[in-house]
C-alpha cells in the first residue's frame, strides 16, 4: 500500500468552510477535515459509522439531540443513520474514519 499524505491530495469542499481531504481503502474511508471558525457542517446522516477526532481547535459536535464541545484529543463514534452535524468555534482540524468507505468521497 503506498503512502498518502493527506494534506497534499486535492481537498474535497464539502460546505463554506469546510474542506476535507480523503483516502480510501477497500472497507474504510479516512480523512483530515478542516473547519474554519464558525463552518458549518449541518445536520445530516448517513449509513456509514463514523469516528471524529479532533487534532486541533474547538467545535460544538451535535449527535442525535446531545451537544457536544470538543477540544484536542476528543473523539466521537457516530453510528451508522443517527443524525449529527457540527460548527467551528475556532478553526479546527478533524480526522475523520468511515467505515464502510465512503464511496460518494471517492
Amino acid at each position: 500500500m503506498p503512502l498518502v499524505h493527506l494534506p497534499s491530495i486535492a481537498p474535497r469542499h464539502l460546505f463554506p468552510g469546510v474542506a476535507g481531504h480523503y483516502a480510501h481503502g477497500d472497507r474504510t474511508t479516512v480523512g483530515e477535515v478542516l473547519v474554519g471558525a464558525d463552518g458549518v457542517v449541518p445536520m445530516h446522516q448517513h449509513p456509514h459509522e463514523q469516528v471524529s477526532y479532533v487534532v486541533s481547535g474547538q467545535l460544538e459536535f451535535t449527535v442525535g439531540s446531545d451537544r457536544h464541545v470538543m477540544g484536542p484529543g476528543d473523539c466521537l463514534v457516530i453510528p451508522g443513520g443517527v443524525p449529527h452535524g457540527c460548527r467551528g468555534i475556532t478553526a479546527c482540524r478533524v480526522v475523520d474514519i468511515f467505515s464502510p468507505a465512503r464511496e460518494d468521497y471517492r
